[in-house]
């Protein structure tokens, strides 16, 4: 058993499993890899840690200490940030829907926000001018193409079909774009002065997402001879090789149906060391010399930093399967029913060299709590054997639900030390919010509903 597996081992003696395990050396090791290769470009560069990926308190901390920025999607995120020691001029506020309470600690904080909605502008405008200063703002663009591919046509329409309708940003080029450009130019108190873009999530076909980014790039550039900006943002979503997602359509399913043997493309391998100092030379070309070249990871810094330790609870051999049933299921790894596969691999003794085709799943009475329809694991795996996910740093905690049981608890290893950053969920946390009214302590009056839009905005936003 190598030493990892060993120390594995010894944590589920020491915590119910599930858990989940944050190895600080892995995390570390992503983050000064991501910084060589910014090192080498000819641009200042800014990296914004993805905080939805992960908000673990911990990791925040540990990032921002490494002088990183965050990018938040909403309110309780940017307050995180700001806990966690992030500067509030070193955060982008991103996403779809932003509050006027949101906004109005955007401004008061000095953290930016990168416009995604056409409401936001006169909100923003309104309060820089209360504010009695001016304030920057960033763009949302969408480049209009799709950033992965597949040998299935029907897969490649439908991403297709669905770059064009990216509800994110601003289709690059088009008359809406320049309409809320126009908007926020004719704005006396806001300054655009950045470019984002995020284009997809788990995005492996470099070539691709090269191309879309040379479209971002190009509205930059008339941007830019207009408003001298200061940051170009590509976003995220850089692939990892921890993990699989299916890139099949309508016509595998179907071809499979009918008895097929449906093609499986080879995995593409994004390698960072040459997609930045790609982007580097297309903003030179571009002429956004000066311009910072900022980018948003969070699958990629934390995905292979975190591992879920759990334990197997049944083994079924029917006549048309076998399967392995574990206490960790779809509640603490959200990504399970969806598809996508993790690697897997049993701990905690020396198993069997003989291996058979297994179906995992979690114990979640729910037909889609299944880790992978088809693995090949020791014959010998059984119950009370050990069994270690690996690649659960990313949309692991923050998607994490109690349907059914109860989220996990997080252990992080830092060198020797062993610290839980994240208790486990009890029943008790679970009905913690019910009935507020009934508790004595609480208010003791009801809200009571509210129509118009504003009182919606501030009840909806309370936290």
């Amino acid at each position: 058993m190598s030493a990892d597996h060993e120390r594995l081992a010894g944590l589920a003696e020491r915590h119910a499993t599930p858990f989940h395990v944050l190895d600080c050396s892995r995390l570390d090791d992503a983050a000064n890899r991501l910084a060589d290769v910014l090192g080498t470009l000819s641009r200042e560069t800014r990296v914004y840690y993805s905080v939805k990926t992960n908000y673990l308190p911990f990791i925040l901390r540990r990032l921002a200490a490494r002088g990183m920025g965050a990018d938040v999607v909403s309110g309780y995120e940017m307050d995180a940030a700001l806990s966690a020691q992030f500067n509030p001029a070193d955060i982008v506020f991103n996403g779809p829907v932003k509050t006027e309470e949101e906004l109005a600690a955007a401004v008061r904080h000095g953290v930016r926000v990168h416009i995604d909605g056409r409401q936001e502008i006169a909100v923003l405008e309104q309060l820089a001018a209360e504010a009695g200063r001016p304030v920057e703002v960033g763009i949302r663009i969408s480049p209009g193409v799709p950033v992965s591919t597949s040998s299935d046509p029907s897969y490649r329409a439908q991403a297709a079909a669905a770059a064009l309708r990216n509800r994110f940003g601003w289709p690059a080029g088009s008359a809406e774009l320049a309409r809320i450009v126009g908007l926020i130019a004719d704005s006396p108190h806001l300054r655009l002065t950045a470019v984002h873009a995020h284009l997809s999530s788990q995005i492996v076909h470099e070539e691709l997402m090269l191309q879309a980014i040379g479209r971002v790039l190009d509205e930059a550039a008339q941007l830019h001879r207009r408003f001298g900006l200061r940051e170009v943002n590509i976003g995220g979503g850089f692939g990892v090789p921890g993990i699989r997602r299916p890139r099949t359509g309508p016509l595998t399913a179907l071809w499979a149906q009918q008895g097929g043997t449906p093609v499986q493309d080879e995995e593409p391998f994004l390698d960072i060391a040459r997609l930045l100092p790609a982007v580097d030379e297309l903003m030179e070309r571009a002429g956004l010399d000066g311009v910072t070249l900022a980018c948003e990871p969070g699958r990629w810094l934390v995905s292979d930093a975190m591992s879920l330790v759990t334990r197997v609870v049944s083994r079924k051999e029917l006549p048309e399967a076998r399967w392995l049933i574990l206490d960790g299921g779809n509640n603490v790894a959200p990504w399970a029913g969806s598809g996508e596969v993790h690697r897997m691999e049993p701990i905690g003794r020396t198993y069997s060299s003989r291996t058979s085709t297994w179906s995992v799943s979690g114990p979640l009475c729910y037909e889609n709590d299944i880790h992978a329809s088809a693995v090949d694991l020791p014959d010998d795996t059984g119950p009370g054997d050990l069994m270690c996910l690996r690649d659960t740093g990313a949309y692991s905690l923050g998607r994490s639900n109690n349907f059914i049981r109860t989220r996990a608890a997080v252990v992080a290893l830092d060198g020797d030390a062993e610290t839980l950053v994240w208790r486990a969920e009890t029943g008790t946390d679970v009905f913690l919010l019910a009935d507020p009214w009934a508790n004595p302590a609480a208010e003791s009056t009801p809200p009571t509903a509210v129509s118009a839009p504003s009182a919606v905005i501030a009840a909806g936003t309370e936290r």
